[in-house]
C-alpha cells in the first residue's frame, strides 16, 4: 500500500524534515523517527461524561464488574425532570381530548355541510379548530419528548459491552455538566499503536502477522502474536512517521497496560533493544 506513494511525496517529507541539505549521501539514512514500543491498550478505554448537572443519587453497579451496552451505571437527582414528564403528560391528555372533541364536531359538520344545512362558513371554523387541536396535540408530544430526553439525561449509561472500571464520584457528590465521571473498557482484544518511519514503508500490510516484545516485569519478557489492522495510507509530514495498529488476543502474557515492542527481523529491534532473533516482519 504505501510503496505506491509518489516520489513527490516522499521528497517534500524530506524537505520537511530539513534534509534536502544533505549531499553525498542517503539523506535518509540519517534520521531514526517514530518508535516501536508502545502500551498494550484495550479495545475501547472510554471515559463518560455527564450530560446534565446534578447530584449523583444512586451508584447503579459495583466498580468492576460486566456491563452490555446503554446498561445505567449511576442516576443523578431527578425529581424536577420526572415532574416536567408527569405534567407534559397531563398536558398531553388534555390536547388529545381537545383534539377528539374537533374531530367529532367536524365529522358532524362536515356531513351537514354535505347536506347543505351548514353554511362555508361553519364548515371553515369547524375545518380550522380541527387543524388547530391537531397542532397543539403535536406541540404537546413534542413537550414530553423534551421532559423525558432531560430525565433520561439524569443517568449514565454504558455504550459498549465491557467493564465499568471505575468512578470518580461518590453518591452525594455534584456533577457538572460533561464532566467526566466514569470509566468503562472493552478489553476482549488489545490494541497496540506504534508509529514507523520510512525504513518500515511497505513492509506491513493489513492481516499479517507480527511478533510483539512483551515485557511484564523489568526483568521479564516473553513473545505474543499480533495482527496488523490499519496502516496510515500517508506518512504524515510533521513527523515523518505513519501509524501501524496491531490487534493483541488478550492471554497471561498479553495483558493491558503492560509495555511491548514490534520486533522487526533486523538484527536489533528498533528502539535500542538488543537483538533478540524474532522475526515476524518480512521485506
Amino acid at each position: 500500500m504505501l510503496r505506491s506513494l509518489s516520489g513527490a511525496l516522499f521528497l517534500s517529507l524530506a524537505l520537511c524534515a530539513g534534509l534536502g541539505a544533505q549531499t553525498g549521501t542517503d539523506a535518509w539514512s540519517v534520521v531514526s523517527r517514530g518508535s516501536l514500543r508502545s502500551v498494550l491498550a484495550p479495545r475501547y478505554d472510554i471515559k463518560l461524561s455527564s450530560r446534565a448537572a446534578g447530584i449523583v443519587e444512586k451508584i447503579l453497579v459495583p466498580e468492576g464488574s460486566r456491563i452490555s451496552a446503554g446498561q445505567p451505571i449511576l442516576s443523578l437527582n431527578s425529581q424536577e425532570e420526572e415532574a416536567e414528564v408527569a405534567q407534559a403528560k397531563a398536558s398531553l391528555r388534555g390536547t388529545e381530548a381537545d383534539y377528539e372533541r374537533a374531530k367529532n364536531d367536524f365529522a358532524r359538520m362536515d356531513a351537514l355541510f354535505k347536506e347543505k344545512i351548514a353554511s362555508d362558513k361553519q364548515f371553515e371554523e369547524s375545518r380550522s379548530l380541527l387543524k388547530v387541536t391537531q397542532s397543539r396535540v403535536d406541540q404537546a408530544k413534542a413537550m414530553l419528548a423534551i421532559a423525558e430526553v432531560r430525565l433520561e439525561n439524569r443517568t449514565l449509561r454504558s455504550p459498549i459491552d465491557g467493564i465499568f472500571l471505575k468512578t470518580v464520584k461518590s453518591v452525594g457528590e455534584a456533577v457538572e455538566r460533561f464532566e467526566t465521571i466514569a470509566r468503562v473498557v472493552d478489553a476482549s482484544s488489545l490494541r497496540f499503536v506504534v508509529f514507523g518511519d520510512y525504513s518500515l514503508i511497505g513492509r506491513f500490510k493489513p492481516g499479517q502477522k507480527v511478533a510483539l516484545q512483551v515485557q511484564s516485569t523489568p526483568e521479564a519478557e516473553s513473545r505474543v502474536e499480533g495482527v496488523v489492522l490499519h496502516i496510515d495510507p500517508i506518512v504524515d509530514s510533521t513527523s515523518g512517521t505513519f501509524r501501524i495498529i496491531i490487534e493483541v488476543t488478550p492471554s497471561d502474557r498479553a495483558v493491558a497496560g503492560l509495555s511491548a515492542l514490534l520486533v522487526t527481523n533486523d538484527d536489533k529491534p528498533a528502539g535500542g533493544a538488543k537483538g533478540s532473533g524474532l522475526a515476524s516482519v518480512g521485506n
